[in-house]
């Protein structure tokens, strides 16, 4: 459902809206229509998006974020990872703790990453397999659309560059024993309970001197096909993930560090919706920029040295620096 504003959207979203409600009616639509309608928006998400004119639109699940009954540890854990009340009452008011060591000496950082980064820039991926034909990227000029033959190729690059860079951990135990470091599980436990899924690991790299991430938040990863969120927890107000944010290199302000809104987890906001600025870009999306204030004196930059780590909720607004030096 994202259009450029002109005044036939609302009319568009008015008919969306109407079949997204009447389930009873979906069995009877194309398919080519149904694949369309966006049966993951909610009352509110579909009249921002009625009330702005396609103007401003929610790449993610609208919701708000209860706070906790207590800021009591959840499970007691070993005492050099144990989390005070006043840790935990911080965690839920800024939404982020870290960066915290994993205990890795430099030389193993240095072979973690050099392994890893071999993994998941030369080596395709096992799990999400071009060659094996997992997967199927559309050519335009199958559709009679024409385009340029090197643009699309690389395009098509793009596209399996980017899901080599996911889920590699169902393949690779040295990624996989990263996130099993009871430094994270520990302090993850006390936040989550001690039923801990490890539900995705992703990728990330900044060339040298290039843009760091666009602020964004994420809830239930609608954002994955702008339709159905990827997670359906039982009930969403609550924290139910985490994400585990770990330097393979040190990260200075200088070199695409983390930074975070402070409190600003309790409810997802949508974007600004601008389609001549492809700059400004969220996940591959159009060009976007939040709709919430965020002033030089509301950022909170974490710098990380390697084999340090953060955990934040990803409903916390935040994004990356730019990269300003010279290697990645």
């Amino acid at each position: 459902m994202i259009y450029e504003p002109h005044f036939l959207y609302r009319l568009k979203l008015v008919f969306v809206f109407v079949l997204v409600k009447l389930k009873f009616l979906q069995p009877l639509l194309p398919k080519s229509l149904m694949d369309k309608l966006p049966t993951g928006w909610n009352n509110h998400m579909f009249w921002v998006a009625f009330k702005s004119g396609g103007k401003k639109l929610f790449f993610n699940y609208y919701c708000k974020m209860q706070e906790p009954a207590s800021y009591k540890p959840i499970v007691s854990v070993d005492a050099k990872y144990q989390l005070t009340q006043e840790d935990i009452r911080a965690f839920h008011e800024n939404g982020y703790i870290g960066p915290f060591d994993l205990g890795y000496s430099e030389e193993e950082m240095v072979r973690i990453k050099e392994h890893l980064v071999d993994l998941a820039v030369n080596k395709e991926s096992k799990i999400f397999s071009y060659a094996r034909q997992d997967y199927k990227i559309t050519d335009d000029r199958e559709n009679g659309k024409g385009g340029d033959a090197g643009a699309l190729i690389e395009a098509k690059k793009s596209v399996i560059d980017q899901l080599n860079a996911y889920n590699r951990h169902l393949e690779d135990p040295i990624l996989l024993n990263l996130f099993q470091n009871p430094a994270i599980t520990e302090r993850c436990a006390q936040l989550l309970g001690q039923d801990l899924l490890l539900w995705m690991t992703h990728f990330f790299w900044t060339p040298p001197y290039s843009k760091g991430s666009k602020w964004h938040q994420t809830s239930t990863w609608l954002n994955f096909d702008m339709k159905e969120s990827f997670l359906q927890p039982l009930n969403v107000e609550e924290l139910f993930q985490l994400t585990c944010w770990i330097a393979l290199t040190d990260a200075p302000k200088e070199k695409s560090c983390l930074q975070f809104v402070p409190c600003s987890r309790r409810e997802i906001y949508p974007v600004k919706h601008n389609n001549t600025n492809k700059e400004g870009r969220v996940y591959g999306k159009y060009g976007v920029e939040i709709d919430y204030p965020i002033g030089q004196k509301d950022i909170k930059l974490l710098e990380a040295k390697a084999g340090q780590c953060i955990i934040f909720c990803e409903r916390t607004i935040h994004g990356s620096t730019d990269n300003v030096t010279d290697s990645p």
